[in-house]
């Protein structure tokens, strides 16, 4: 409590990501029946400013229930489906990629992924059992609404090294600015084994993003040096349906374009399991993106190549203040 208020701080792997407020006298409202919960939802403050609230929760007790060292085991499915070759219409395969998902201190997660095809049209290292996402990551937040983040390992699309995250948001959100760079090197299972190659390669970005609650409607725009050196912008339009998103995107590098979309939608069944030592579950939403060019010098060059450094399938949580607020109402009404 700080003064008439009561605070609450959301919390991700013990790094506090949000700040809401409860004036003592919207809750005294509530409890006696002046206003209704729904007029609490829109009442209440939600901030990314957490500096001042957590000063305080340092003067109080650990919290009893400590995240350190609890394990998911998530099973990811992973879906791949180009139109890259003239003998078939589509390459595809499709996926069972199970992780382990540790935590080990504050802010700190170890991920160990196999990935097991399920079925493909495509050869070589599609048809073998393989490593997937193989990381050890350090978030921290510093003062005044500044995220970092440091994620070693064997990411996707077959690198493997080092990438260091900035971002920097606003109090209510609605603005948020990164920055992004990573060294890494060659990484596939080939006949004679895990080839790794010793050329490290420099990839680098810069971001903003706007979110507009009016039409629950974020806008990305990124200016990046993609892996193999070209040189491009990327624009994302992505409009959220509660639980679901849909986007669009274009971009240009180096006289060559592309474009897409790309969606999110929750798996069945919202409600978790109770927070044990060692949960399985299956992951809480599914990411896909689909790319409308894969042939030519786009491909041939490998232009526009990047990768992620956490499943292909996950997506993190969402903490926009206007977001939650117009989840918490659109659940209320259910």
């Amino acid at each position: 409590e700080n003064g008439n208020n009561q605070q609450f701080v959301k919390l991700d792997n013990g790094i506090p990501q949000l700040c809401i407020t409860l004036p003592d006298t919207l809750i005294s409202s509530y409890k006696n029946g002046h206003i209704s919960l729904r007029q609490v939802y829109e009442q209440m403050k939600i901030s990314y400013d957490t500096d001042k609230v957590m000063t305080l929760l340092k003067q109080q007790p650990e919290a009893a229930n400590c995240s350190a060292w609890k394990t998911d085991i998530i099973v990811y499915p992973e879906v791949l489906l180009r139109n890259s070759s003239l003998h078939v219409l589509y390459t595809y395969a499709v996926n069972l990629s199970p992780a382990i998902e540790t935590t080990l201190w504050k802010g700190a997660k170890f991920t160990g992924q196999v990935i097991f095809p399920i079925a493909t049209n495509l050869y070589g290292e599609y048809r073998r059992i393989r490593p997937g996402v193989l990381t050890v990551s350090q978030e921290m937040r510093f003062r005044n609404n500044l995220f970092g983040r440091l994620c070693v390992g064997n990411f996707t699309n077959n690198r493997i090294g080092a990438l260091l995250e900035m971002k920097y948001c606003l109090n209510n959100g609605r603005m948020n600015f990164g920055a992004q760079i990573g060294s890494t090197a060659y990484s596939a299972i080939l006949s004679d084994g895990w080839n790794i190659s010793r050329k490290q390669r420099i990839n680098a970005s810069v971001s903003a993003s706007a979110y507009i609650p009016e039409v629950n409607l974020r806008v990305d725009v990124q200016g990046s040096r993609h892996v193999y050196g070209d040189y491009g912008v990327r624009g994302d339009i992505t409009r959220y349906f509660g639980d679901y998103a849909i986007g669009l995107y274009a971009m240009y590098t180096q006289g060559e374009k592309n474009g897409g979309f790309h969606f999110s939608i929750p798996f069945p069944g919202k409600k978790r399991p109770k927070r044990k030592y060692i949960r399985i579950m299956q992951p809480e939403y599914f990411r896909w993106e689909y790319s409308m060019v894969s042939w030519g010098k786009y491909i041939d060059r490998n232009m526009g190549y990047t990768f992620r450094t956490e499943p292909n399938s996950s997506d993190k949580a969402f903490y926009q203040p206007d977001y939650i607020r117009y989840f918490l109402i659109k659940e209320l009404a259910e």
